[in-house]
């Protein structure tokens, strides 16, 4: 939102400037006026507010269009509602048409859906479907028009998928029997919209037949995950929603069949973020999953107990830390006591201490001292130094990033030692906790690692010191670094994270990703497959390039970024740097091919390349999995869905799905290829890694088809990679518009490099 525009609105609404004449300003030839007028007028009061709303809604400018509609839900009546529909069903973008039909919905939902549903034909019929899952549950008589139950054969996938999520959020009386059909769907895109639609509108009376579907074997995880929040949602609707809930969940945990025992945990994880459930009733719900015979459903119902939270979940996430006989569960309990805030809780740090000296698996052992990374806590840093010796390196080089993070002036002669270390990721590693002890102390070790042998190890270094000092000396002077610190060192403050105000203000949202990635090191390892680098050169974020081979000889800065582009082949040197990398806190982002041949190489067992039914050739509307995410801020605003551009994808196979996290999925690339899942997350050490299926560069309007005026590729510029109304107001009169390939050197679709804008923004907001 323009800041003007707000400025002048709060003025407005104060007094502090003389209140203008709507009327009048609706006719301005400044949108932004237009824009000030449609607010002044949501306010109510106004004489004919509802009259000149409803004429500001055929205005040219499309977010005065939305906003309109948006007023006129409040202020409007019935009498609105017939131009809302026709907005509803012919408006440019997704945005507008939905905000048209939530207000037509507040104001008249049966009028509202009779004349919506007469238009789910044709060229109508996508938008008129979805209208109609908008409007449907506000309405009071609703059965589905046959117009609306025919798309749902349409030999048009998405079409059809549309119609699945209409038919069954019109139907009211016949839901169960219009679910069992949709259910028993030869199209899975299909059997995805019909859960879609029961979490639109969900009740009580359809829990028993989702939990049946929900117990079929070998269910898509797309679908899965739909049916999942479908019963969640129904389960809310409940007269009692705890005991439903709890009910489903024992339902399923009792299946002999482990796939669907395991649903019952993702069940209580999707219970655990409402509010109407109680969590000691998920606890006890969730116990008989926590003791199942199936290692890989005990370790996903560990997973849930932080989302329950509480003393008695921290008490069983220490049982399994503990007793449980399969490290993978260990390993997921340990994550579930981090999560739950080892900081916080001094019973928690001992236990952990206790553990690291008692646990046979290296990977829990790195975990753990991965959560002993607490500030003042003296308890902690003897362990951690003695884990400096752990005979696994990954848990050492850990175990000295998380000493440093203590803030321990006791840690500091361990690490001095540890930087002189015959390992160079030994001596790495002490660089980093070196770097965040924020010791002044400190200094004169990371300025003689300046002379080191190890790429890695020096620009690590150096991006710290140059960090500190505000200036830049030649990396190898170190006379010139030496004398810096001898007249600087008395007066020199190290910036401490916790200070974090000024750098939510600096790296909030509305940052563009230029200012984001400002003083990061990116690293792109440049491949044949994909070009991340265009993008950066396109939005001037400073980058450097590597290759296969040129890893190690590149140096890594711990505290940058690497990113590996589509094919992502690389030798094995250039792997055991980036294991080094991620553990130590680097962020490494893959995608495509990178799946398979970096990110997979870099942490074995938690993701693979998923096994098709043939080389991935396709576009496909990608969707967002997890709700409220910080991570898809941005990219999944409303009315925006992404278009993955899929050339010889590697989809993703999750091995792990109590530890990886699945962002963005679509049903119809799991109907058409047989998996849907597009883009996940995981940690690993103290860093965290990505990956996306598609390219990040190989998308957007390039490769948008049947767009043939230039308003058609503005509104799929907004529809599908998540442009905005000022870019699109500043820039309409621009001849590149009517090309498509033109408007693509233009316009970029940021989705993906959006997803990787995000990790890294809350990377520096949280001081990590």
């Amino acid at each position: 939102m323009p800041k003007l525009f707000l400025l002048l609105s709060t003025l407005l609404l104060l007094g502090a400037l003389p209140a203008q004449d709507p009327a009048k300003d609706l006719k301005s030839k400044d949108a932004l006026e237009r824009l000030a007028a449609v607010d002044q007028l949501a306010q109510g009061g106004a004489d004919g507010a509802e009259k000149l709303l409803t004429g500001a809604l055929k205005d040219k400018d499309w977010e005065v269009q939305e906003r309109a509609a948006r007023a006129l839900g409040e202020v409007g009546s019935a009498d609105a509602v017939d131009a809302l529909v026709k907005l509803a069903l012919n408006g440019p973008v997704a945005r507008v048409r939905l905000a048209a039909a939530r207000s037509a919905a507040k104001l008249s939902p049966d009028e509202a859906l009779e004349d919506v549903a007469k238009k789910a034909s044709g060229d109508t019929a996508f938008v008129a479907c979805d209208a109609i899952a908008v409007i449907a549950p506000r309405a009071s008589e609703r059965e589905a028009p046959k117009n609306v139950k025919k798309l749902v054969g349409d030999k048009d996938a998405r079409l059809r998928a549309a119609g699945a999520r209409a038919y069954v959020v019109c139907s009211d009386a016949d839901r169960l029997e219009v679910l069992a059909e949709l259910f028993e769907d030869e199209h899975l895109g299909v059997r995805a919209a019909a859960a879609e639609g029961a979490a639109l509108d969900p009740r009580a009376s359809q829990l028993e037949l989702l939990r049946a579907e929900l117990s079929r074997r070998g269910l898509d995880r797309t679908v899965e995950r739909r049916l999942v929040a479908a019963v969640a949602a129904s389960a809310g609707a409940a007269e009692s929603p705890e005991s439903a809930a709890t009910a489903e969940v024992a339902a399923l945990s009792a299946s002999s069949d482990a796939a669907v025992a395991m649903r019952g945990a993702l069940l209580v994880a999707a219970c655990a973020r409402e509010d109407w459930c109680g969590k000691p009733a998920l606890l006890t719900a969730l116990e008989p999953l926590l003791s199942h015979a199936d290692v890989g459903v005990r370790a996903v119902a560990a997973g849930c107990l932080s989302s329950i939270g509480g003393d008695d979940a921290r008490a069983r996430a220490q049982a399994l830390a503990k007793g449980d006989s399969a490290a993978r569960v260990r390993r997921q309990a340990v994550r579930e006591l981090t999560a739950l805030g080892v900081a916080k809780d001094e019973g928690t740090l001992a236990f952990l201490v206790e553990r690291l000296g008692a646990e046979p698996d290296a990977q829990a052992r790195e975990l753990i001292v991965c959560a002993l990374a607490v500030e003042e806590q003296d308890s902690v840093v003897q362990p951690l130094i003695a884990a400096l010796n752990d005979a696994d390196w990954g848990v050492a080089v850990c175990a000295a990033v998380s000493l440093g993070a203590t803030r321990s002036a006791d840690g500091i002669p361990a690490l001095e030692g540890l930087s002189g270390h015959n390992d160079w990721r030994m001596r790495g590693a002490a660089v980093v906790g070196l770097s965040k002890s924020l010791n002044k102390d400190a200094i004169p070790a990371l300025i003689t690692r300046l002379e080191d042998t190890e790429p890695a190890v020096v620009r690590t270094a150096h991006s710290f010191l140059e960090s500190v000092a505000k200036q830049n000396f030649e990396v190898t002077d170190l006379e010139a670094w030496r004398a810096w610190f001898r007249e600087k060192g008395d007066r020199l403050r190290l910036y401490d994270p916790k200070e974090l105000e000024e750098r939510r203000k600096k790296y909030g949202y509305v940052v563009d990703p230029a200012q984001v990635f400002q003083g990061i090191d990116v690293l792109v390892f440049d491949s044949r497959g994909d070009h991340i680098q265009n993008l950066l050169e396109h939005l001037s974020i400073e980058h450097r390039l590597t290759q296969s081979g040129q890893v190690a000889g590149g140096g890594l800065d711990a505290a940058g970024v690497f990113v590996s582009n589509c094919t992502g082949e690389m030798l094995p040197a250039d792997v055991e740097r980036l294991q080094w990398f991620v553990r130590v806190g680097g962020y490494l982002f893959g995608s495509c091919w990178a799946l398979h041949e970096t990110v997979a190489r870099v942490a074995p067992g938690a993701v693979g390349k998923l096994n098709t039914n043939g080389e991935v050739l396709d576009d496909v509307l990608a969707r967002a999995c997890v709700p409220d995410s910080a991570f898809l801020e941005g990219v999944f605003e409303e009315g925006v869905v992404p278009v993955y551009h899929l050339e010889g994808a590697h989809l993703i196979d999750v091995h792990e799905p109590e530890h990886v996290e699945v962002l963005v999925d679509s049903p119809e690339c799991a109907e058409r290829w047989g998996g849907g899942e597009l883009a996940c997350w995981f940690r690993m050490g103290h860093g965290v890694m990505l990956d996306s299926t598609n390219h990040f560069d190989l998308q957007g309007l390039e490769l948008a088809t049947d767009l043939k005026k230039p308003e058609d590729r503005m509104a799929y510029a907004m529809d599908h990679m998540g442009i905005d109304y000022a870019t699109i107001r500043e820039t309409q009169k621009e001849k590149w518009w009517k090309s498509n390939n033109k408007a693509a050197r233009e316009v970029k679709d940021l989705s993906t490099l959006e997803l990787v804008t995000n990790f890294v923004r809350l990377r520096r907001v949280e001081g990590r």
